[in-house]
């Protein structure tokens, strides 16, 4: 204890070894001293406390590595577990603020992380039972007296509350709910009344109490009994309100069925996760009926309110609310745009107050147990939903009419704000969605196989396997069913692997019991059921097995005699319905409508759904979650195409003379953000799935598959792109594993590449990976493949290269001609360049290059809005020069350089436009996708389309003008005036038809005129080109797995990030070494050059010191291995020097130069003169 004091100082050192040193011995003093307040005192008179926090503020933990924050953690929470002193030395210092920075920072990442957990286990030591001891009855005490402290603790529940609602496992949960039950406990009426108002306490602890874990269910019953206690009648209308009521009631119904039948469930015990020093040997602390007991107990306090005193917004009057709100919606549909003009602002404030918070009625709780989302999926399928209208449904083309106006006329009801500091209702009601589909926590479970793990709700369920490992079998008997007359009955056992599905069996056992062969049947004719219980077509036997023999549990542990029982699952024949030839009726309309739709956004997946009132796929929709998922993916994709849905509703209201003038063809109201359309809680569950090595086998729970191929939205970008490296990207390696590598050649050299970020850099080194020999190091690295190219040939050399290899299951590196550098620095120089070269003028392959191919001189294109493909004619296969095979071409090489750049991580430097990465992901375009990539061009197209549906209206209408030219000019010049012709604007080469430059454009022929022009900019004058493009990423990976991104996420992809690195937090992502530290005075000079760079200037220090002129996704931080500056040995004068580079490495050679005017010079000089080639350095 005598050597505290000298160790606080020591804490203060910028030596990274003394400061883990000194940390090391005070944690282990405070650990001799855990349970003695006086000794804890003792060292907090120290000033550890001062200083430890000193180390932390300011961003000051973001440096420290993951092993020193956690001791600066593990000592504060010691101290803060017995001293009074420490605990109000770390109010005082407002360690509540720093630890919601902290949890805020951890919680975007993932809510299951350690660092999450050691902070609530901290917060936790902060504020412990007030029945712990005398000692903490004391700490308790001051934070009790002082209000400032209970100020602090206000913000961090609700950040704890997030991270509970979030958490994956159940050991996280009940670290969360026990810490705000020690904070309720702590607190005043008067500041719970509060906290509910702000943090919605009462709808958390129904989400809480809808998980199946026992310790999480009796420590939130704890709170809710602590709540009414504190304020009762505020608390029971809160809890009338959210559900809390109808919870413990069910709770308290099924506690009672089991304690009747005397079954327990299986639960790994975590009462003692907070308590390291209290031994676990004696058990779990819930006793039998504690969760009946204090149910029952909570139960009876809910009669003691007289029925006067009950709230008078019960649940009839929400069905009510909900019904007149829907008849109102229904009425609105059906009146005319020129009827009844206040409905839609009367219907706004309707549905926001139906779905703020601000009122009784319209809680989380209610508002979907009232049927509102079944009613609201009902409502814009026009009850297809239901299927209330699918059978008499007399036009498919009214039915798809119908849906399109409900649509566009909800997306403006629900879009619309009163003003600026409104909530959009939408945003109002996903909230809400999400928050209810969190309590559908088991429908989402977790497949575990490490036994420690087990705290987590989890089920052991694989579904998909990419792999051909070798796999256990389960022993099935199969039998008919009871009433099945037609087939045999097989009564023998089969051993069915653990990746078998019905499909798979179907095919061995139909041949033994049907005597009919019925070849070429191609759907299912059996179905399986397990003790009355249909199998789902899509999840394997395994899967279901497990399911149905642990139903209502929330995790299960298989017991090892699971493996050796004869399984009995039963089969009868499948009976095709009504219903199904229905559906089967209704896709093929729906199909053959397809091809005749001209706004593609309505063949977008989300819009099917709607028209089919259905999810796709196989899936339950008898689980909670399935209504959720439907309207949650009808809304996304409604946000999604808002801009589409509101322009074609302006354009139909300009035809049906609501709107005078062509201007006011304007889409005022925009879309929510996508994030709020995350679920954390989903993310962090695969995430957590994630991380389990039976993931890595290629076991994946059907939920998984599920959400990133149909709910993408719900899921974090990093979350989906982690899931696209662990299945696509290693499914694509591991199917070509077994390819025997190709022949080295002249031009190409096949290598083992192994990992050199760790070996110290040489002065004089090249910038060169060098290929390992040694046997232990090749059996395990990763296989690559070199090629040489030639700078001066590269587009040539590139083609030829990717033709032969880009279907290789090595990784590709390059090496160019006449020069020594290899491995990563000239890979990532390669992509650059060769992005560049696909861009230059004379090309032929993007809009706005209509000049002809310069000579000698080297002029780039230039796309404000992003390169998109330029239309050549079908008649012409030359142009200004250029051939259009050879565009087709350079297609194709981009198609390659696409799909490798995503595999092998690489960044290209290549500014496509929005509408080509929407053709990169299979979607389709049409006349509002224009205006994305030509503003000008899109809006006159949108002008005459409106043209021509106003032409077409009063044609039409019976009220027809006198004449109908007068309403038909274009803003007050008729349209033959304009002198337009039948070629493509921009493009007087591009004839629209035959002899199209001699065609004028009349307003009897406006609707061909633009038609054509939208075929030939987003369709057949880009065909060939897109068909090559496409074609060459299908030849190495699918274009269908792209489909879990957008078009930002899978630019973020190829480009890498595209905006300028945080100024402030460059220190936190470099690395110094070998002669430098932080606070050299070259280094400070270093980075406030750095923080000085335009634009223009960061990007050319990106590609000097990695060979991409773009960071990679994450930015600095996600540099493998870390930009690394190191002090550069020079044996003249140091200022004439110049810094260098090892690029592969990431190494940054700065001479210790004497000024930073100097340092300056010579860095920028050699930014641009040292691009282009890899030496010696």
């Amino acid at each position: 204890m005598d050597a505290a004091p000298a160790l606080c100082t020591l804490l203060q050192s910028s030596d990274k070894t003394i400061l883990e040193s000194a940390l090391s011995c005070l944690a282990m003093i405070a650990v001799g001293a855990r349970g003695n307040a006086v000794q804890m005192d003792k060292l907090c008179d120290s000033k550890v406390v001062e200083v430890a926090m000193r180390l932390l503020e300011n961003d000051g933990w973001k440096s420290l590595d993951d092993q020193t924050l956690y001791d600066i953690l593990g000592l504060l929470k010691n101290l803060a577990s017995v001293s009074t002193k420490a605990v109000k030395s770390l109010f005082d210092l407002r360690v509540c603020d720093l630890l919601k920075q902290m949890i805020t920072y951890y919680s975007r990442s993932h809510s299951d992380s350690h660092e999450l957990q050691m902070l609530v286990e901290f917060i936790y030591q902060l504020m412990r039972p007030l029945e712990t001891s005398d000692h903490r009855t004391g700490l308790n005490a001051i934070i009790i007296e002082q209000s400032t402290y209970i100020d602090q603790l206000a913000g961090i529940v609700t950040l704890i509350i997030q991270v509970a609602k979030c958490g994956a496992v159940s050991s996280v949960c009940y670290r969360c709910i026990v810490v705000i039950g020690n904070i309720v406990e702590l607190s005043t009426p008067t500041f719970l009344v509060e906290l509910q108002k702000t943090a919605n306490l009462s709808s958390f602890l129904t989400c809480l109490l809808a998980r199946k874990n026992r310790h999480v269910v009796l420590e939130t019953l704890k709170v809710s009994k602590t709540l009414l206690k504190k304020h009762h009648h505020f608390f029971f209308e809160a809890f009338a309100k959210e559900g809390v009521k109808q919870t413990v009631d069910a709770i308290h119904a099924q506690e009672n069925h089991k304690s009747k039948r005397n079954s327990t469930m299986q639960e790994t015990c975590v009462c003692f996760d907070l308590d390291s020093d209290v031994s676990s040997a004696d058990g779990c602390k819930i006793e039998n009926n504690a969760i009946l007991n204090l149910a029952e107990e909570i139960k009876k306090s809910f009669l003691l309110v007289k029925a006067s005193n009950k709230s008078p917004h019960r649940f009839g009057c929400v069905i009510k609310t909900i019904r007149d709100f829907f008849a109102q919606l229904n009425g609105y549909t059906i009146t005319t745009r020129t009827r009844n003009p206040d409905l839609c602002k009367e219907l706004s404030d309707v549905s926001r107050r139906l779905l703020s918070d601000q009122l009784p009625s319209t809680s989380t709780f209610t508002f979907v147990k009232s049927g509102s989302t079944k009613h609201l999926a009902d409502y814009l399928s026009n009850g297809a939903y239901f299927n209330s209208n699918l059978n008499n449904c007399q036009s498919f083309v009214e039915q798809l009419k119908e849906v399109q106006i409900r649509l566009q006329k909800f997306t403006h009801l629900a879009l619309m704000v009163s003003n600026e500091s409104s909530e959009k209702p939408l945003g109002i009601l996903v909230e809400k969605l999400l928050d209810a589909l969190h309590m559908c926590y088991d429908s989402f479970p977790v497949m575990l196989s490490d036994y420690e793990l087990r705290t987590r709700d989890s089920t052991m369920i694989p579904l998909r396997h990419s792999g051909n490992e070798e796999s256990g079998s389960l022993y099935i008997k199969f039998v008919r069913a009871c009433r099945e007359k037609e087939l045999h009955n097989y009564n023998d056992v089969l051993p069915v692997d653990l990746y078998s599905k019905p499909d798979d069996i179907e095919a061995v056992l139909w041949p033994e019991i049907c005597e009919s062969t019925e070849d070429g049947q191609s759907s299912s004719r059996l179905m399986f059921s397990y003790k009355g219980t249909k199998l789902q077509p899509s999840a394997t036997f395994f899967e279901s097995l497990v399911r149905l023999m642990n139903k209502g549990q929330s995790y299960v542990m298989i017991d090892p005699s699971f493996w050796d029982e004869e399984h009995k699952i039963s089969y009868k024949r499948t009976k095709v319905s009504r219903e199904i030839s229905s559906w089967s009726s209704y896709n093929t309309q729906l199909s053959a409508m397809h091809e005749k739709l001209e706004q593609s956004w309505l063949k977008d997946p989300a819009f099917c759904t709607i028209f089919l009132g259905k999810l796709p796929g196989d899936v339950d929709e008898s689980d909670p979650s399935y209504d959720l998922l439907f309207t949650l993916k009808v809304l996304e994709g409604l946000n999604r195409f808002s801009y589409q849905l509101s322009m074609d509703e302006q354009i139909s209201k300009f035809a049906e003379g609501c709107l005078r003038d062509l201007d006011d063809l304007k889409v005022t109201i925009s879309p929510i953000p996508q994030h709020y359309f995350l679920s954390s809680l989903l993310t962090n569950k695969l995430e957590l799935q994630m991380q389990e090595s039976l993931f890595e086998d290629g076991l994946i729970p059907s939920w998984c598959v599920y959400l990133v191929e149909t709910c993408p939205f719900l899921l974090s970008f990093s979350t989906r792109w982690k899931y696209f490296c662990l299945t696509v990207h290693r499914s694509f390696m591991a199917d070509k594993a077994s390819t025997p590598p190709d022949e080295a050649s002249p031009d190409t050299e096949a290598n083992i590449a192994v990992d050199v970020a760790s070996t110290p850099p040489d002065e004089t080194s090249s910038d060169t990976d060098e290929a390992s020999t040694d046997a232990d190091e090749a059996s395990t690295a990763k296989r690559t493949k070199k090629h040489k190219v030639m700078r001066g040939n590269i587009l040539e050399d590139a083609a030829s290269m990717m033709s032969t290899h880009a279907s290789s299951n090595e990784t590709l590196e390059v090496v160019f001609e006449g020069e020594v550098g290899t491995g990563r620095g000239p890979t990532f120089e390669f992509y650059t360049t060769v992005s560049h070269e696909l861009q230059r003028v004379g090309t032929g392959m993007w809009r706005g290059d209509n000049a002809r191919k310069p000579e000698g001189e080297t002029v780039f294109l230039h796309a404000t809005f992003g390169l998109f493909p330029q239309p050549w004619s079908s008649v012409s296969s030359s142009s200004r020069g250029i051939e259009l095979s050879d565009v087709v071409k350079k297609f194709k090489l981009l198609g390659h350089l696409v799909a490798r750049a995503v595999l092998d991580g690489r960044i290209l430097d290549i500014p496509l436009s929005k509408a080509f990465y929407k053709i990169m992901l299979g979607q389709e375009l049409d006349i509002y996708d224009i205006p994305t990539f030509d503003p000008e061009l899109g809006k006159t197209v949108l002008e005459f389309q409106a043209l021509v549906k106003r032409k077409k209206f009063l044609e039409t209408s019976s009220e027809r003008a006198s004449n109908p030219s007068a309403y038909l000019s274009y803003k007050n010049v008729r349209l033959e005036d304009l002198c337009l012709d039948f070629t493509l604007p921009g493009n007087p080469e591009y004839e629209l038809v035959p002899g199209g430059s001699e065609k004028m454009v009349t307003l009897d022929n406006l609707e061909e005129y633009v038609y054509l022009i939208v075929d030939a900019t987003l369709k057949s004058g880009i065909d060939k080109q897109i068909q090559a493009f496409k074609s060459a990423i299908n030849e190495v990976l699918s274009l269908k797995t792209l489909g879990m991104f957008n078009e930002e996420e899978i630019e973020r992809i190829l480009c890498g990030k595209q905006d300028a690195w945080a100024s402030s937090k460059l220190e936190d992502h470099i690395q110094f070494d070998h002669g430098y530290e932080v606070n050299s005075q070259p280094i400070i000079c270093f980075l406030e050059i750095l923080r000085e760079f335009g634009r223009e200037e960061q990007r050319a220090f990106i590609q000097f010191t990695t060979g991409a002129p773009q960071l990679p996704l994450g930015g600095l931080a996600s540099l493998d291995p870390k930009l690394t500056v190191v002090r550069k040995k020079c044996d003249g004068n140091v200022d004439n020097e110049l810094p260098s580079v090892n690029t592969c490495r990431h190494f940054i050679k700065l001479p210790p130069y004497s000024s930073k005017e100097i340092m300056r010079n010579k860095l920028k000089y050699a930014l641009a003169e040292g691009l282009g080639s890899f030496h010696l350095s």
